[in-house]
């Protein structure tokens, strides 16, 4: 490969992986972006269900536009929309400026991400590469996404995230203007527009379905160990990055799995056997979630290879048909965050009524003080109305605490019960909305079995 053509192709990989990454990197950074806004949980889902649904939307037309104005042009636009629109992210002060900005920050990204498909098999050589190196880089992105956002969220702030994405936006369009000063000068994009095939139906609304599932693998768990379990963005980045690590392995099986119809089905197998498996977890212990997880990272890389390979396989275009799959991804994750989260917000409301009964029952069953249990009694069930939406943390509803080592010992007992109590409910809050994730999963593979011919 000749040594000009990799600042281009490392430019194109950034581009892909920068923008599909950014429909999970802010993951980590819900739960603080919701308390620091003043919001609740549905109110925040809507950071992600916006840059989705725009990007699902706009993922085939941006493609169309790309392949008349030129894909090189499309591209720097859509990278230079994209970072404007990361920095307006950093700068919101309030959510609804936030999610306005994620919308317009979609519709760069899907001009960047399927002008990129566009340009790819001049690049490297051939259209089979093209979509390998595509792939590639927008499954790396997506995979480290959380992981990075939970870094960024913990050490600098959730604001970080979008700030840095702008200069990486920039620097990725530059190597792009020359191509795009080299379209306008020739026009040699006009002798490219050809008419393009119809998309593989079957294989898009499989990836749909297998989308749907991946929205619960990461918000649902997200949730969980953050406003659930407690634990810090860099705990939990730490914690969820069994998954992308166990995709990556994963994808070293796609050679060994056999043919692609095959592959998607034991894919989307795994995929809904890893969240049956967090649906079921008996308690609220960090380990045990670790092996779902690396079911759901092995099955995503079985069965996203196999269908993004066959949707673009001997289809041209294939910026069209790459429109058709990013639409087909990231609106099976609108799909499944706007059918769950209704489900599990009830559950999370419906958790903080039992919350308020099981810790009547253990104030009063407690040795502490009685003056102290009515303090605490009050203290408690006024944290509980405070936390309405929201998974219920009571700690500071113990602060601050009696001054006396005996009744201090006695409090901090008290607090630890309840907390078991509340821990116990916020990992039974999200069965329900993990088993319906398991199901969405197990519905591709209907379209997997009704394609007559999924292999390449």
């Amino acid at each position: 490969m000749p040594e000009s053509r990799r600042p281009r192709i490392a430019a194109l990989a950034l581009a892909v992986g920068l923008v599909l990454a950014d429909s999970s990197v802010v993951v980590l950074a819900l739960p603080e972006i919701y308390r620091e806004l003043n919001t609740s949980i549905a109110g925040v889902t809507w950071v992600l269900v916006s840059f989705n649904l725009v990007i699902a939307l706009a993922a085939v037309p941006a493609a169309l536009v790309a392949r008349r104005a030129g894909p090189a042009r499309t591209a720097a636009v859509g990278l230079a929309v994209f970072a404007g629109a990361g920095l307006a992210c950093g700068l919101a002060d309030n959510l609804s400026t936030l999610i306005v900005a994620r919308c317009v920050q979609a519709l760069g990204g899907a001009a960047a991400v399927t002008s990129a498909l566009e340009l790819l098999p001049a690049t490297v050589g051939s259209e089979r590469r093209a979509a390998t190196v595509w792939a590639a880089a927008g499954a790396t992105g997506a995979a480290l996404g959380p992981a990075v956002g939970g870094l960024l969220t913990e050490l600098v702030s959730w604001q970080s995230i979008f700030l840095l994405q702008m200069p990486l936006a920039l620097a990725a369009a530059v190597p792009i203007l020359a191509v795009a000063r080299h379209e306008a000068a020739t026009r040699v994009i006009e002798a490219e527009v050809r008419s393009s095939g119809r998309p593989h139906l079957w294989a898009n609304l499989a990836l749909a379905m297998v989308s749907a599932a991946i929205a619960a693998a990461l918000f649902l768990l997200v949730l969980l160990l953050i406003e659930g379990w407690r634990l810090s963005p860099i705990e939990a980045a730490v914690v969820v990055s069994a998954m992308p690590l166990a995709a990556i392995l994963g994808s070293r099986l796609v050679d060994l799995a056999g043919e692609a119809r095959s592959r998607a089905a034991a894919g989307a197998i795994l995929v809904s056997g890893g969240l049956a498996g967090l649906a079921f977890l008996p308690k609220a212990t960090i380990a045990l979630t670790v092996p779902p997880q690396i079911l759901v990272g092995v099955g995503l890389a079985l069965v996203l290879s196999a269908l993004t390979e066959t949707a673009l396989g001997g289809r041209a275009p294939q910026a069209i048909h790459g429109g058709w799959t990013i639409s087909s991804r990231h609106a099976g994750v609108v799909i499944g965050l706007l059918i769950l989260t209704p489900i599990f917000t009830a559950d999370i409301e419906q958790q903080r009524h039992d919350a308020i009964d099981a810790g009547t029952a253990v104030i009063l069953d407690s040795p502490v003080n009685p003056l102290l249990k009515i303090d605490l009694a009050e203290k408690v069930s006024e944290r509980l109305d405070e936390e309405r939406g929201k998974v219920p943390t009571i700690g500071p509803a113990f602060e601050p605490k009696p001054s006396d080592p005996g009744q201090r010992a006695e409090v901090e007992q008290l607090q630890g019960e309840l907390q078991d109590q509340l821990d116990r409910g916020a990992t039974h809050a999200f069965s329900t909305s993990f088993l319906l994730a398991a199901l969405l999963g197990l519905i591709a593979l209907f379209p997997i079995a009704l394609s007559r011919r999924v292999e390449l």
